[in-house]
């Protein structure tokens, strides 16, 4: 069933659209409506004297006494109505430049009049406007003098020259209204941003000759920010006019609303911060993302915030999903009746009700009310969308019968009242149940749309809606149904009695608000939705579908490989040409049946239908397995295969197209499982290149209400065999079993398709790329943990289709299960991370973990941020299938590496991999790809794995005794403590290889005394140039023979170290100096 109105999708925590007013009644106008001549008739008496303080406003010539004298004379002064076109024919806004300012452009401007945030003007600092200023004010001080006998009636929306009341000079006006008497105007100076009231003679219109300059002074508006309340306080108007007023401001131009008249801009403060910040610090105002309404694209955003919104507090409350939306009213096309317009957007878009319906209407509404009298305040009452319940207006306190649209926060939602088309946000205190014997009536609220005609632009002028406004509110008038089209009935519109009936869209052509739909249009179809009886629904045959069978009994059958995913979850079908015959023949079914119905279709899960593959562009059976707002989750019976699409790329199904038996078989070989707890990359591979492409011979070892176990073989061996062979799985005991279900289900529980889901958790065990081994390469740094964590960029070969739909299915799995988390993840886990900037999910790698929140990196795109504990969700096993984008990674040697970094060990091994340095992978431990780092030649080239081990050794020496650090006192001795390796920690084995001890010229080891000591000495008195890192070298090696002295007390020794640590401080500072 179609819905009755399309409405506008809720942006979250704002309503859908402000409510039109009480159900009923037509929408107030939010402009004043122009003087026009609306089907209007003068009375002839009136017009042969002249009489009367009105004129026709197109030929500005006959005078009426009023409305409806003008009403009456209407049928015979049209034929002689012509359009009045004096030397100084009126100017409207539209008639001048528009602002050139592009968006995102800055500007240097002052404020010359503020209204509040959402109302204020500017004068930019540019030459252009100056000048162009000056010119406009010396050009209408030229001729003041304006007269004709009679006053000037300027028009709403006319731009005049006006005479200010402070200094009696002219300037350019916007006429805003126009007094009943039309004797005075209120009064826009668009130049300027003041308003006034102003007598009728002192305005004069302006000169079509005039320079069309655009409006020196642009009205705006604050970005990104509504009031708290309806408007906006007097303490904030007053706070902010604080801030601007007197000042040049740098002013950002965010978007350019209404016609390029209306600016939505930024303004940054004195202190550094943006206007629309302080308000929303200061609380005088609400984030609003974005003002305008939303595109197609952003719809799935906004239905997802208002399902997590419903979703946050709806456990064991009430759904209220039994209470459908009733049917519509139906209509013949040809049929005639009056109607009330209980709702009007545009020619394009009104509610009407049935007058000979107003009886059932009041009816209705004191059932409504007798109902809800007796009906307490529910607790756990939280009707779903799209269900149907009774609100209570919020201008008249009564009830009606709507409908949820969406819940704008999570204790308010928008809804759309049934019978009168109007819709707006209440709480849910102010829903009540419905009953059955409510809903029996159908809707009484018709969806029209104005047949034979359409805008003369791109959309209705605000002068055509305000015009159509006046002629059918508060009035009945006729309507016969043409046809229909998108769920609306297009109508022609008869006002009036007798002769003097006029049609309403001709109206609309004589006076250039509306042009003729041109013949051949696309705009009316056959579709029928308005019928006092409605019409008998044919019968439809219900879907009946069945599943191809693999004989049970012990034989042998021929299979073809569809899908597969692992040796536990498989698809095939059966290696049959005549089959295969009727799917082709089938295909072509499709393509005519999909082609020829373009019809709306409301997916339902469980259900088959028609999909287009996004590969082929082909059409296939597919049965619905997920929905969410417009994506659509489903799996291609006759190949296995899922997909996430639109709801726009499914179809309909009809029981012919279902003859055929579904295709695919979801199978898994028995007898074996894998050697470790899953199957490995190389394993899945292996067995994909086995099976895929050939014919399988199978026979069914056990059968269950999810697949078939089957033993299979290929090329003449058993591919269970091979497996083992291979070292790839084990023998099974139990062949029996569903892999993929008995892992985590009971055996009784096979058949619920909720165990065929996979567990989503803090992986830490994600498989990442691995690299090619002894490559060389300038690595690309995505975050560093330690030295034996770090992940680099490195992106593989992945198809962006398969990427996509791997991320669709993300967000289809973090809009689902938004249950509390109870696990904590570790650094290096894997999971869901919802971004700031889109606030889309993503798949990430945990950083840092903190109480509030978490730092990630995202896996796909190497971009990191800190994430709010509630933005983290585990993530399924098999989204993680797909490799990342980004390579986990360790430093050659980690296994001398301790499990505590020192802080500064960590800061100088992140400084460097920032700097100029070439890796090379040396293995792949299974984890993650293992490589050398070095410096590059022009740094002197060294390994950076040594370097931190240096450092590791200083930190380690540098540290106090055992016994001093437990507050003992040790006497100063002659005893050496070199020997004591409890006092003193030993050299890393890997550098007692790398700096052997000296050799003296007899081939013997000399001891640290004996080394040579000019060196040293040397190396102490030369000042600190060049490379800092080979100064480090440098001064290990000619210090480290005083470090394991044999005499000495250890005050001394102590002393000594603390020197070198100070050294080795004062080096790494100049290191990042020098970078």
């Amino acid at each position: 069933m179609n819905p009755l109105f399309m409405p506008n999708l809720v942006r979250p925590n704002r309503p859908l659209r402000e409510p039109a007013s009480r159900p009923g009644t037509p929408s107030p106008l939010r402009f004043p409506p122009p003087h026009i001549p609306d089907a209007a008739h003068v009375d002839s008496a009136a017009k042969s004297i002249g009489v009367g303080n009105f004129r026709c406003k197109r030929c500005k010539k006959t005078s009426y006494c009023s409305a409806d004298c003008q009403t009456k004379d209407w049928k015979a002064h049209r034929h002689v109505c012509k359009s009045f076109e004096p030397e100084t024919a009126g100017v409207y806004l539209k008639d001048l430049n528009t602002t050139k300012y592009m968006k995102g452009a800055e500007m240097q401007g002052v404020v010359v009049e503020f209204h509040s945030p959402g109302r204020f003007f500017i004068h930019p600092e540019d030459p252009m406007v100056a000048e162009a200023l000056m010119s406009i004010t010396v050009e209408l001080q030229k001729n003041p003098n304006f007269s004709t006998g009679t006053p000037y009636v300027p028009c709403v929306g006319e731009v005049c020259s006006v005479q200010f009341s402070c200094d009696l000079s002219w300037y350019r006006g916007l006429i805003q209204t126009l007094a009943a008497d039309q004797k005075a105007a209120h009064v826009l100076y668009i130049d300027y941003g003041n308003e006034e009231n102003v007598p009728v003679e002192r305005i004069k219109p302006l000169s079509v000759n005039a320079k069309p300059f655009c409006p020196c002074a642009m009205e705006c508006q604050i970005a990104g920010v509504v009031p708290v309340a309806d408007s906006w306080s007097s303490e904030c108007c007053m706070a902010a006019r604080q801030l601007l007023s007197g000042k040049v401001l740098t002013i950002k131009l965010v978007d350019t609303l209404k016609n390029g008249y209306v600016h939505s801009v930024d303004i940054q403060l004195s202190a550094g911060k943006q206007l629309s910040t302080f308000l929303l610090e200061q609380e005088y105002a609400l984030a609003e993302a974005d003002g305008s309404a939303p595109a197609e694209k952003d719809k799935g955003a906004l239905l997802k915030a208002s399902v997590e919104n419903f979703q946050r507090c709806s456990e064991w409350k009430d759904n209220n999903d039994w209470a459908q939306p009733p049917e519509p009213l139906t209509q013949a096309v040809g049929d005639r009746f009056s109607v009330v317009v209980s709702h009007f957007q545009s020619p394009n878009d009104f509610i009407v009700q049935k007058v000979e319906n107003g009886g059932v209407i009041q009816d209705l509404q004191l059932k409504l009310r007798e109902h809800c009298s007796r009906v307490e305040t529910p607790q756990n009452f939280r009707p779903a969308p799209g269900t149907v319940c009774c609100a209570q207006f919020s201008e008249d306190k009564q009830w009606y019968r709507a409908q949820v649209l969406a819940y704008s926060s999570e204790k308010s939602v928008c809804v759309g009242y049934l019978d009168f088309g109007n819709s707006e946000e209440v709480d849910l205190n102010h829903l009540r149940p419905i009953s059955p014997a409510l809903l029996a009536f159908p809707m009484q609220a018709i969806p029209c749309s104005l047949g034979g005609v359409q805008p003369v632009g791109d959309s209705w002028s605000e002068e055509c809606i305000s015009a159509l406004l006046r002629i059918i509110s508060n009035k009945m008038v006729h309507i016969e149904i043409q046809s229909a089209l998108k769920g609306k009935a297009l109508v022609k519109i008869i006002e009036g009695e007798g002769d003097s009936q006029i049609n309403v869209a001709e109206l609309l052509i004589s006076v250039n608000y509306a042009i003729p739909v041109e013949s051949g249009t696309p705009r009316q179809t056959k579709e029928t939705t308005a019928s006092a009886e409605p019409p008998a629904s044919p019968v439809v045959d219900p879907l009946v579908w069945s599943c191809a069978e693999l004989p049970s009994d012990g034989q042998t059958v021929a299979l073809l490989a569809s899908v597969v995913k692992s040796p536990a979850e498989f698809y095939c079908c059966v290696n049959n040409s005549n089959d295969y015959q009727e799917l082709v023949e089938l295909g072509v079914q499709l393509k005519q049946h999909c082609e020829s119905n373009s019809s709306s279709f409301t997916p339902t899960v469980g259900e088959p239908c028609c999909v287009q593959f996004t590969g082929d562009g082909k059409w296939y059976r597919a049965m619905v397995k997920e929905l969410f707002g417009d994506v659509v989750n489903v799996n291609l019976v006759d190949f296995g295969q899922n997909m996430t699409v639109n709801s726009g790329c499914i179809r309909s199904i009809t029981p012919k197209l279902l003859k055929l038996p579904f295709q695919a078989v979801r199978c898994w070989l028995t007898g074996v499982e894998p050697s470790g707890s899953e199957w490995k990359s190389e394993a899945l591979t292996w067995f994909q290149n086995l099976v895929d492409g050939v014919q399988l011979l199978a026979r069914v070892v056990s059968v269950s209400e999810l697949g078939y176990g089957v033993e299979l073989e290929s090329g003449g061996q058993s591919v269970a065999a091979a497996l083992v062979a291979q070292g790839f799985a084990k023998t099974s005991g139990d062949s029996l079993k569903d892999p993929v279900t008995s892992s985590n289900t009971k055996a009784e529980d096979l058949g619920e398709e909720k165990q065929n889901q996979t567990v989503a958790a803090f992986s830490v065990d994600w498989k990442t790329s691995q690299l090619p081994l002894n490559e060389t390469f300038q690595p690309c740094v995505a975050a560093v943990i330690n030295p034996s964590l770090f992940y680099l960029l490195h992106p593989t070969q992945v198809d962006p289709q398969n990427l996509q739909e791997v991320m669709l299915e993300l967000a289809l799995h973090c809009n689902t299960d938004q249950n509390s988390v109870t696990s904590r993840p570790v650094p290096g886990a894997a999971c869901c991370a919802r971004f700031s900037v889109d606030d889309n999910w993503y798949r990430a790698v945990i950083l840092e973990v903190g109480e509030a929140e978490m730092s990630v990196i995202y896996a796909d795109y190497g971009n990191s941020e800190k994430v709010p504990v509630s933005r983290i969700l585990p993530i399924p096993t098999h989204l993680l299938e797909l490799p990342f984008q980004i390579t986990r990674c360790a430093l050659t040697g980690s296994e001398h590496f301790p499990a505590e970094w020192p802080p500064q060990v960590q800061q100088m091994f992140h400084t460097e991999l920032s700097n100029d340095v070439t890796a090379t992978v040396q293995s792949f431990d299974g984890s993650a790809n293992v490589l050398s780092l070095s410096l590059s030649s022009e740094r002197g080239g060294w390994n950076l794995a040594a370097m931190i081990q240096e450092m590791l050794h200083v930190n380690r020496t540098s540290r106090p005794l055992p016994d001093a650090a437990q507050g003992g006192e040790q006497p100063c001795s002659g005893v050496s403590h070199a020997a004591e390796p409890d006092r003193i920690p030993s050299k890393p084995q890997n550098e007692l290889e790398e700096s052997p001890e000296p050799v003296n010229a007899d081939g013997c080891m000399e001891t640290r005394e004996s080394a040579p000591r000019k060196e040293k000495e040397m190396d102490l008195d030369r000042p600190v140039h060049g490379d800092p890192v080979e100064e480090v070298e440098q001064r290990k090696s000619s210090t480290e023979d005083e470090d394991l002295q044999s005499s000495g007390c250890c005050c001394q020794s102590l002393k000594k170290q603390m020197d070198r640590l100070e050294e080795m401080i004062q080096l790494l500072l100049s290191l990042q100096a020098k970078e």
